[in-house]
């Protein structure tokens, strides 16, 4: 898409590479408008802790091309035209790999989808424009006539205040034929806000300081980090060592050993549940009445071929030695 404005070169240093690759490249060591929500702990994506460790090099995350994805990607310029159409806005810029570093917080990055100006109030200044192709009952949930998602609001924030625009627009399209369009000019609190944090994690990382993980969000970000086992590294409870808590250490292994038997009698009563369940329905599809519904269709599946990547991660098992 052609540019037809000059970017505002005083607040952000723009640039527009020819590939994904090198888009990518300029995001990696970045907090971006995608990762910002998550040092708030609204990030559907990730944590702080997973964040961090991101940033650090410690972690990589590779994105697979869901068939969501790629027709939200395909969807996307129509999506833009015909709101900017509806509302008079006319599409400034929209350089698939647009990338702006802001001048006053480096390390503070985005890639707003388009920029836009409003042709009946040309004073304004550019906005960024954030399209979003909502899956209907997605859209029910979480998008209501007042406001998008949180993550979502400051994401459209954080690319105003790195960009140093003074409004932006959310545009939303549920289930294919409901836009849900919220114009929104740049709240400075919020903005500063996300700056101070974006700053303070990036000097996290430069001093080794990570956030305190959430372990049931951060289980997947801490079985990458700890992969590799060293050989013949071992602990003996038995023997005190000073960098060992032995006491805390033996909570945290009973701790798993309890958890491990609960999950396995869960999952035993539930296939039990499900089996005597299935008896007594015989070859009834639905049941439904006294405020329940049982829905027990047939469902086929098409022979595949799975192929695994190579992958290496450790295998957890605490048993109960017996004296």
């Amino acid at each position: 898409m052609k540019q037809k404005h000059a970017l505002p070169q005083d607040t952000a240093k723009w640039f527009q590479p020819d590939t994904e690759t090198g888009w990518l490249a300029l995001r990696e060591k970045h907090i971006t408008a995608t990762a910002s929500p998550a040092l708030f702990g609204v990030s559907p994506y990730m944590t702080a802790f997973d964040l961090y460790h991101r940033l650090a090099g410690n972690v990589s995350v590779v994105v697979q091309e869901s068939d969501r994805i790629k027709w939200g990607k395909r969807l996307q310029e129509g999506i833009a035209t015909g709101i900017c159409e509806d509302k008079g806005w006319e599409i400034v810029v929209g350089h698939p790999w647009l990338y702006a570093e802001s001048l006053s917080h480096p390390g503070i990055g985005c890639s707003p989808d388009y920029l836009i100006r409003d042709r009946q109030n040309p004073d304004k200044g550019l906005g960024c424009l954030e399209i979003k192709n909502v899956d209907l009952f997605v859209g029910l949930d979480d998008w209501n006539a007042g406001e998008a998602p949180p993550h979502i609001e400051i994401q459209l924030q954080h690319q105003i205040g790195c960009c140093g625009l003074s409004w932006g627009v959310i545009g939303g399209l549920i289930g294919g034929n409901r836009p849900h369009v919220f114009l929104r000019d740049a709240d400075r609190e919020v903005i500063g806000a996300i700056f101070d944090a974006g700053t303070s994690m990036l000097d996290r990382v430069k001093q080794g300081d990570p956030p305190a993980p959430d372990y049931l969000a951060d289980y997947e970000t801490i079985r990458s980090l700890y992969r590799h086992a060293t050989t013949a590294r071992s602990i003996n409870l038995d023997i005190l060592e000073a960098e060992t808590d032995a006491d805390h250490l033996e909570s945290l292994i009973a701790a798993k050993h309890r958890a491990d038997i609960a999950a396995k009698l869960a999952n035993d009563n539930r296939k039990r549940a499900s089996a005597e369940l299935l008896d007594a329905l015989k070859d009834t599809e639905t049941v439904f009445g006294r405020g329940w519904k049982v829905l027990a269709k047939t469902t086929y599946l098409e022979e595949t071929v799975i192929t695994r990547p190579a992958i290496r991660y450790r295998n957890l098992r605490v048993t109960k030695q017996t004296k």
